[in-house]
């Protein structure tokens, strides 16, 4: 009888793990209150089909006033091997298995505790509860379970029989896209006239995440007719829907074999042959060398955006009091804030720094009630470093990818020449100001341009790829830290596909009659309506005085050769050009329906334009191509002209043209690997090299993983090289040949990964 009772607890605690089991209190156990009735809604992520990171939302809805719930991150099933102590004897309590199985869970996205937040009041505005956080994917911190026989660390006796752990084994479990898991809500509503307290378990939602990155599902791989394409993170979920649309209904070989790239190395990849395509919203204007007469085809619209990441108190719990709610709505900001948030240095911002946009009391802080809402974590006087992002020493609150790319050329474009666009004063160890300090800040090209001398100017503290972007702001993200008790905030320079896709709210700009306008569908094809063809025969959006077209608007271009594609030996490739072909038909037509998160599909006037450009492509002469690759890997003077090259230039407040100088203010291009070459290493320069191998730990395209599993060991070899370079720059000499030209090889092996 006892053996049957013992398995009659298993299965009965099984069921209520599946279903959710309302405990009592002991006072009301002998009258059985009614069903919670409640509704759970899961939106942003399909939960069973995610990836680490995906942005996911919670919602409670129908239960009473004063109900709070929180969430456990708990295995699927959930492990039922407890028992009471005194008795020994088997605990099927939920909330005892949730207390002790379900804690201490590691994400591998931001490396460290994925903290799940403390009780949630109800909305006294919605009536709802809501959480707002992300798929996890990682494992529990192995521990010692002190009442589970199997996990425990007391040792059997005459008197205690029950334990049965003689190699002190530790109990863990993973949630991966092998191992689903459950989000345990534990709900509690209270006591009313007519109903007891309840506390209610739900385990009804089961996730499973896999890593992040780009996976091409349902197609048979890489065959000898796929095209490679150079492509900057922002566009590869376009690029794997399109190679999804085309191949996975009949399992065919995939058209496009994506390799992440900067746009610069992407453009001289595809000038030299290695790459097939590229994608670039700024046509041939990052181009280092264009000898390879080519079409650029819009695909997209895409803009840049200053994206906002977090919490403010601006909403009330049933009680009255303040209840942090994500920032949805579209914060206001002039263009003298974007200007000086990045150009002022992060240091003291309740004083000077971002230019004190964020001090009590100025401009952007009235204009905006979430960001007055922040109070700081203790001391309201802590309220400027609050809204700023400071939270210690490390970061500063303002972050966004390292490399060349059209995000900081658009927006460092519209605000070239305006005054508050200029460095702020900044001094080096010695008290000395350093280049640049106080001067115009120009355009750039790459997010690093904006620190000034070896590091010690935090305007934005740049990372090398998304993941790694993700990663910086991961605890803002969920906003379940300390410091986010009265309101949090980090800022994130991006694109709308990326601020999408995770889940950031970009910021509203002015419109230039006296409103703001925000990045939607509907601005960026009002955008889209103001274009002019550049010299290299590209379409670049202008600015235009339409207060219903959002200012940073850009297009998002496949570039491909106009001249048949041909191989080693200079033969046609047949097969690859067809599949060119059908790849760009279905960018410039049914792709449009299927583009990635936060793209825009094209006005009916581009599409016209696009279709246009995608049918010039392979209407030249394998004679072209050949001398095309071969003159395209020793340009010389080709490297600024040649077959569809463009006029050299720089970009500017009208529109963008001709290929940048790879060196001076423009940020890191060829000169990048001149400047890792050198420059004694400073914190921040090792704190690259360190980034880059955290970048690597997850191949984020298909066919990276060799190159991917190389680049820590790269990195590594970096390191090594600081310190010597350290004596030769100390002594005066010029640094060894062989060191310049290693690090060179650094550099663009770390862009091709």
């Amino acid at each position: 009888m006892n053996r049957f009772r013992r398995v009659a607890h298993v299965l009965a605690a099984g069921v209520l793990a599946v279903l959710g089991v309302a405990v009592a209190p002991a006072a009301s156990a002998q009258t059985q209150p009614s069903p919670l009735n409640y509704q759970v809604q899961v939106t942003g992520a399909d939960p069973m089909n995610a990836q680490d990171g995906d942005s996911l939302r919670i919602t409670i809805s129908g239960l009473p006033a004063g109900a709070t719930a929180k969430y456990s991150v708990c295995p699927l099933p959930l492990r039922d091997s407890l028992v009471k102590a005194g008795s020994w004897v088997h605990d099927p309590s939920v909330e005892a298995r949730v207390t002790a199985y379900c804690k201490n869970f590691n994400d591998e996205l931001s490396g460290v505790e994925f903290k799940t937040p403390k009780d949630v009041g109800r909305s006294a505005t919605t009536h709802d509860l809501v959480f707002d956080t992300y798929v996890p994917r990682g494992a529990r911190t192995p521990a010692t379970i002190v009442l589970d026989p199997d996990f425990t660390t007391l040792k059997k006796t005459d008197k205690l029989k029950w334990p049965n752990n003689p190699d002190h084994k530790q109990y863990s479990f993973p949630c991966d896209e092998n191992h689903p898991c459950t989000v345990m809500l534990r709900i509690v509503a209270p006591a009313t006239a007519t109903a007891p307290a309840q506390t209610v378990f739900d385990s009804s939602i089961t996730f499973r995440a896999s890593a992040p990155g780009l996976k091409i599902k349902g197609c048979g791989g890489v065959g000898a007719s796929t095209l490679t394409g150079s492509m900057p993170e922002r566009f590869g979920r376009t690029a794997v829907g399109w190679n999804q649309m085309l191949c996975a209904p009949t399992k065919a070989v995939q058209p496009v074999n994506i390799v992440n790239e900067s746009e610069d190395v992407g453009l001289t990849s595809f000038d030299k042959g290695e790459s097939d395509m590229q994608v670039t919203g700024s046509g041939g204007t990052l181009a280092a060398q264009q000898v390879r007469a080519r079409s650029y085809v819009p695909t997209a619209l895409n803009a840049t955006v200053l994206a906002a990441v977090g919490w403010a108190p601006t909403d009330r719990r049933d009680d009255g009091g303040a209840l942090n709610s994500r920032l949805a709505d579209n914060l206001k900001f002039g263009w003298d804030d974007v200007a000086n948030l990045l150009s002022k240095g992060g240091l003291s911002p309740d004083r000077t720094g971002r230019g004190g946009i964020f001090t009590d009391g100025a401009a952007l802080v009235r204009r905006n009630p979430a960001l007055a809402a922040i109070s700081g974590p203790t001391n309201p006087i802590l309220a400027p470093n609050t809204r700023a992002g400071q939270f210690n020493t490390d970061f500063f609150g303002v972050t966004g990818e390292i490399g060349t790319s059209t995000v900081p050329l658009v927006l460092s474009s519209r605000l070239n020449g305006m005054p508050a666009w200029k460095y702020g004063t900044f001094v080096n160890h010695d008290k000395q100001p350093l280049e640049g300090s106080s001067g115009p800040v120009g355009v750039v090209t790459d997010l690093n341009a904006l620190n000034l001398g070896d590091g010690g100017v935090h305007n934005v503290d740049a990372k090398t790829g998304q993941v790694n972007v993700r990663k910086q702001v991961s605890n803002v993200t969920l906003g379940t830290g300390n410091e986010c008790d009265n309101g949090c905030l980090n800022w994130v320079v991006t694109d709308l596909a990326t601020a999408t896709e995770n889940g950031w709210t970009p910021v509203a700009l002015p419109n230039g009659k006296g409103g703001y306008v925000a990045p939607t569908p509907k601005s960026l094809q009002a955008a889209a309506a103001h274009t002019q063809d550049a010299k290299d025969g590209s379409v670049q959006i202008v600015p235009s005085d339409d207060p219903e077209a959002y200012p940073l608007t850009y297009l998002e271009s496949l570039t491909a050769p106009l001249n048949p594609l041909v191989d080693a030996s200079c033969a046609p490739e047949a097969a690859k050009q067809a599949q060119l072909t059908t790849f760009l038909k279905a960018a410039t037509n049914g792709g449009q329906s299927s583009l990635g998160p936060g793209l825009v599909p094209l006005t009916p006037d581009l599409l016209s334009a696009a279709q246009a450009a995608a049918a010039k492509v392979g209407t030249g002469t394998a004679a072209a191509s050949c001398h095309e690759q071969k003159e395209a890997q020793n340009p010389g003077s080709a490297a600024t002209g040649g077959p569809g090259a463009a006029a050299g230039g720089t970009p500017s407040s009208s529109g963008l043209s001709g290929p940048l100088p790879r060196s001076g203010s423009n940020g890191p291009g060829a000169a990048e690997a001149a400047a890792l070459a050198m420059k004694a290493p400073t914190q921040a320069s090792v704190q690259e090299a360190r980034s880059l191998a955290a970048a690597v730990k997850i191949p984020l395209f298909p066919g990276a993983g060799v190159l991917g599993a190389l680049i820590p060991l790269l990195a590594l070899v970096a390191l090594v090289l600081l310190p010597p370079t350290t004596g030769y720059l100390t002594a005066g000499k010029p640094l060894p040949s062989w060191v310049n030209r290693l690090a060179e090889r650094l550099v663009a092996l770390r862009r091709r990964a």
